[in-house]
């Protein structure tokens, strides 16, 4: 049905005036119930949902509420009606439960702001401009070629790795973790796979990088999303909804998204660092293009901060002089850079990470697992205590507990880069046999040398003369 440069008006008289009615055809509806048991299904999980790899119970719609009063807002109204939800779960009344669950979204939505709360005490830029005023210039810096090419590589094998070791004990406490595993932590506990969400988001936006480089947009990269990306959880379920819907970034990531605070933009933004080493400012900017997708505020500066760590582990080797490098990359009077601030301050505090940790877990246990604030304190608190040592990081990352795959993945990342590939023992990447699987479109298997080879090709300028990459 051709419609070339014809006006939509033309197409839908066209269409009206061709068709003919069969005289013998029946009315069917009957594919209207797998539409109907789709979302029946959907909303269920919305209230209990178990976590793929770790079995990890999770309450989307209470973990929305949450999320809402740590952004300051009353939701007094809204979490009234959870323990209703519940009920309306058990008994398997879907009805009453659709309606319960569009209320609580729609009260979220309008909550309004507590004014005596913590949280309006920072500031939230939200453009880059804002966000960037004070971070410093990048400086041009020479690496050869077999260098950069076996950091990449051990960048992209540590994030596989330790996202494939956190996906079986994500969404545990550490004490529930100890009691179960014990002295397995830090290993893979399971046969891995590297099947996630986290390394999905970051082909989409490499895929769209290396066609379009300084010109890129968030919109570019979140067409890739739609593309490739066939469903998401929490602020990406919101974010991809959104975009089908031709609402696109920045207001894609603040529409209607409770969990635009949570770990999303972090667990993903590595590989902004991945095309920018030694470019933090420039991996900052990228991250921000790709994080205000599906998150805003705070959640934006936890993409970014991802970046920068990944970015800076090309130019320093020691993951303490990286952390704290960090800081100047974080905005001015926000909540997360006085969070980072306070974590590293407590690192070098402890005689050991598990002081760290029970700080953490009593000044946020009003803080969803999922939430940034957390796990950022998850991966600073690794980097810290686990040096340059790959195994004893990997230990550290995967006793810490919250969303553990996306932090080991964010750890692994960063040592990697300080390591190169030698770094990682084989046993870690050998089950791989080379290859990622994924749930994306059009990429159910990739290559770890391709998706090497698509970084590296995707930011190098070679200086002839030297024979080095000018970054």
């Amino acid at each position: 049905m051709a419609s070339k440069g014809k006006k939509a008006w033309k197409i839908e008289y066209d269409l009206l005036s061709s068709a003919k009615p069969e005289k013998n055809k029946l009315p069917y509806w009957g594919g209207i119930s797998n539409f109907e048991k789709f979302n029946q299904e959907l909303l269920k999980l919305f209230w209990l949902s178990f976590v793929p790899g770790s079995g990890a119970p999770e309450h989307l719609v209470a973990g929305a509420v949450q999320s809402v009063e740590n952004m300051g807002k009353d939701v007094t109204e809204a979490e009234r009606l959870l323990e209703d939800g519940f009920q309306a779960l058990e008994k398997n009344d879907l009805v009453s439960l659709g309606a319960i669950t569009s209320n609580i979204f729609h009260l979220l939505n309008e909550a309004k702001d507590i004014p005596s709360h913590p949280y309006h005490k920072f500031k939230r830029p939200l453009g880059w401009e804002g966000i960037a005023e004070h971070f410093a210039d990048d400086e041009d810096i020479s690496i050869s070629p077999d260098i950069l090419r076996d950091k990449i590589y051990g960048g992209w094998v540590g994030q596989i790795c330790g996202g494939s070791m956190g996906t079986a004990v994500e969404g545990y406490t550490h004490d529930a973790l100890i009691h179960a595993f014990g002295d397995r932590l830090g290993t893979y506990l399971y046969k891995p796979s590297t099947i996630n969400d986290d390394i999905t988001y970051e082909i989409a936006f490499l895929l769209a990088y290396q066609k379009l480089k300084t010109h890129l947009t968030s919109k570019d990269i979140a067409l890739n999303w739609v593309a490739y990306i066939p469903f998401g959880w929490s602020a990406e379920y919101v974010a991809l909804e959104n975009l089908k819907r031709g609402i696109y970034p920045p207001l894609s990531g603040r529409v209607a998204n409770p969990y635009q605070e949570w770990i999303g933009a972090q667990m993903r933004c590595m590989v902004q660092g991945l095309v920018s080493p030694g470019k933090p400012r420039k991996a900052a900017r990228l991250a921000f293009l790709d994080s205000q997708i599906s998150h805003s505020g705070n959640g934006i500066y936890g993409g970014i901060h991802s970046a920068v760590l990944t970015s800076l582990a090309f130019v320093y080797d020691k993951p303490r002089s990286i952390v704290k490098k960090s800081v100047e990359y974080i905005p001015e009077g926000t909540e997360f850079r006085e969070v980072v601030s306070m974590i590293i301050k407590w690192c070098e505090e402890a005689g050991n990470w598990e002081e760290v940790l029970r700080k953490v877990e009593n000044r946020f246990k009003e803080y969803n697992w999922v939430h940034l604030y957390p796990n950022t304190a998850g991966v600073i608190t690794t980097l810290w205590f686990g040096g340059e040592n790959f195994e004893r990081s990997m230990k550290i990352v995967s006793s810490f507990g919250y969303d553990v795959d996306c932090n080991a993945g964010e750890v692994g990342t960063v040592l990697g880069i300080i390591l190169g590939i030698d770094g990682i023992d084989a046993r870690w990447y050998e089950p791989f046999n080379g290859i990622i699987e994924t749930y994306m479109k059009a990429f159910k298997k990739i290559k770890i040398t391709e998706l090497v080879e698509r970084t590296v090709d995707s930011m190098l300028r070679f200086n002839s003369e030297e024979g080095d990459i000018r970054i």
